[in-house]
């Protein structure tokens, strides 16, 4: 599997453009804690900050040379990092989500080195808590967020699929 990792704060003006009509599309949308059309200069300032930004890290990722989604790590400490991904929402192949998720594994645990991994979702979303539960994520907690329940979820490094 030929994945690779391209840097939001190295990306060029047509990923830019790409990527923030994936985030407003509706499939990916409903499933973020903003769901609000986001602007370009919104996205254009975001991407931006990631510069100097120490604790995210965002990544359009590409299988081959298919832009296949978008992986991140926010509240990056040496203990944890909290994780997302989205697919490209125009692709309608299945096996994106685990794909994203080896990227994340991987990623987060052999270049950042953290001990933890974790992840909130919408307990709504029972395909993303099965994708995480596919890879050695166990819930540690539900909370209510904008009237909705959020699932906690969370992988150590000890506990990562091989």
């Amino acid at each position: 599997m030929s994945t690779h990792l391209c840097d939001f704060t190295t990306l060029n003006e047509s990923q830019k453009e790409m990527i923030l009509t994936w985030r407003n599309h509706e499939n990916v949308k409903t499933f973020m804690y903003n769901a609000q059309i986001i602007s370009q200069e919104e996205h254009l300032r975001f991407i931006e900050s990631l510069k100097t930004s120490h604790d995210k890290r965002y990544f359009l990722v590409y299988h081959e040379e298919e832009a296949i989604g978008v992986i991140d790590f926010t509240h990056i400490t040496p203990q944890r990092a909290t994780i997302g991904l989205y697919a490209n929402p125009t692709l309608s192949r299945k096996g994106l989500g685990k794909e994203l998720m080896c990227a994340i594994i991987s990623y987060g645990f052999e270049t950042l080195h953290v001990k933890k991994l974790r992840a909130e979702l919408f307990a709504f979303n029972t395909k993303a808590k099965a994708l995480y539960e596919a890879f050695g994520f166990y819930e540690t907690i539900r909370k209510t967020l904008n009237k909705h329940e959020i699932i906690c979820m969370e992988l150590a490094y000890e506990n990562r699929p091989l």
